[in-house]
């Protein structure tokens, strides 16, 4: 695979609902005039792709890659989900789904084992775009394998990967297709409580003290979507660990906690559900996540 990256750094896309916008005031505009031919997807061979990282580097593919790493779980899936499974040749550790569990685990997302990762060859890594791990886009870089960083925050970031990924693998119209059903649950999900009294709900994480979500996170809204109000909104940043004495004073209706035990986060009388890992997973499955947290919260409206 012919790939080039340069470190040429752009603004970050607008949201989602501007795009959509314009986009629509395109299509009213021009989707009358009989003289235009149909747009026709570019292939690889007829143009190149070019794509923008979350780190803001430019990748130009001449055509898809054939080894793929993914460092990222929720992109591991975003792959799955778009039938690109097949281009994964290694794993992290956080990937368990069992039709990866034949792969070779390179460790952990952040500070893989360079050694393993090299091994299995690939012409593309997914990683993350962050200050958390400076070392192995650097020592990638200096062996000359691209690597493609994301950073999967908020919903519209899901939306933005999900492309980015299926322009990159050539599935575009799978890309599309899958950022369609995720609008479509959303939709449906938040239409159901519409008038619904709101929930105050604390996520918490493992940590002790444990971690909340906080605003601009894809579970804060979740959460809003889902009928609920998170009482951590206003944290500082998109996660940090809060006391039990911070806890105690939000007027918390129910605690949500992904994982195993949750006896340390109780307060008071204030209930305390356990919600799967997918809560965690900003990939395919959000409307599924936003699902089982509403069914929580609204239990009378998704009986």
């Amino acid at each position: 695979m012919a790939v080039r990256s340069s470190a040429r750094h752009f603004l970050r896309p607008p949201v989602i609902a501007r795009s959509c916008a314009v986009f629509l005031s395109f299509a009213f505009a021009f989707g009358c005039e009989p003289e235009a031919p149909p747009p026709q997807e570019e292939s690889f061979e007829e143009a190149e792709v070019v794509v923008v990282d979350d780190a803001g580097v430019r990748h130009d593919f001449t055509e898809p890659p054939s080894r793929v790493v993914s460092l990222v779980p929720s992109s591991t899936e975003i792959l799955r989900a778009l039938g690109a499974g097949d281009l994964l040749v290694a794993r992290t550790d956080f990937d368990t789904a069992r039709a990866l569990a034949e792969l070779p685990s390179v460790g952990g997302g952040l500070h893989p084992s360079l050694e393993a990762l090299v091994s299995a060859r690939p012409d593309l890594v997914i990683r993350f775009a962050g200050e958390q791990d400076v070392t192995t886009p650097a020592r990638l870089s200096e062996r000359g394998i691209p690597h493609f960083a994301v950073r999967p925050d908020g919903v519209d970031d899901v939306r933005r990967i999900i492309r980015s990924l299926s322009q990159i693998v050539g599935t575009p119209d799978a890309g599309a297709e899958l950022v369609d059903r995720i609008d479509s649950d959303l939709a449906e999900i938040l239409g159901r409580v519409e008038g619904e009294p709101p929930v105050r709900v604390a996520f918490l994480m493992g940590g002790s003290p444990p971690w909340a979500a906080g605003p601009g996170t894809f579970i804060d809204e979740l959460i809003r979507i889902a009928g609920g109000v998170n009482v951590f909104g206003d944290l500082g940043s998109l996660y940090a660990p809060v006391s039990l004495e911070e806890i105690a004073v939000r007027d918390i209706d129910v605690v949500l906690h992904p994982g195993g035990d949750a006896t340390g986060l109780r307060v008071g009388e204030v209930p305390v559900r356990r919600v799967s890992e997918l809560t965690q997973s900003p990939g395919p499955r959000l409307g599924e996540a936003a699902r089982e947290i509403a069914r929580i919260l609204h239990p009378d409206v998704f009986r």
